[in-house]
């Protein structure tokens, strides 16, 4: 397991998540352009901030949108981290955050050129869903949901998850 990866709860107002929203919305604006419809981060959404040596590398927030659903937010890992598998990380996270809050089904956004979210979520067990509120008439947006099952013991998930990462990261930063 690697040492030097921790997960931590942060508000929205956290400088780490707004540091990495707005990276991300930058790099979605540079794939889409400006006029995508952008959603401001809403006060009720926690955040899970993965951090890498101590230095901020990925979020992931949730908003609770009514009684058992949830809307998975702003899931992000900054490019110079992505290829070790650290949003399977934050995935497992924020479905486990979801059923501890008794939140039975998480919905979520993305967009048509982001082929490795799509291929994340889809190979989490997302599947396709008519758009909702504010994406209805985006084309360059894909709704996905999945029922979550019941809680179960993610410390073996982020184990095995951990170990992955501790070798695809021996590999690009060697020595």
């Amino acid at each position: 397991m690697i040492e030097d990866l921790e997960l931590r709860a942060a508000p929205s107002t956290d400088p780490a998540v707004r540091t990495l929203a707005t990276a991300q919305q930058a790099e979605l604006a540079a794939v889409y352009g400006d006029d995508q419809p952008l959603v401001d981060l809403h006060p009720d959404i926690t955040f899970t901030l993965l951090l890498l040596e101590g230095s901020p590398v990925g979020c992931v927030g949730l908003q609770p949108v009514e009684a058992g659903l949830g809307e998975i937010k702003r899931m992000y890992v900054e490019p110079s981290s992505r290829g070790w598998g650290l949003s399977r990380i934050l995935l497992d996270a924020v479905e486990a955050e979801a059923q501890r809050r008794s939140i039975t089904q998480l919905r979520l956004e993305t967009g048509t050129q982001q082929r490795e979210a799509i291929a994340l979520y889809t190979n989490h067990g997302y599947t396709r869903t008519p758009p909702y509120p504010p994406f209805e008439n985006e084309p360059a947006s894909l709704c996905f949901a999945k029922e979550l099952g019941q809680v179960e013991d993610q410390g073996v998930a982020f184990g095995v998850e951990a170990e992955a990462v501790e070798v695809r990261r021996g590999v690009a930063h060697p020595g």
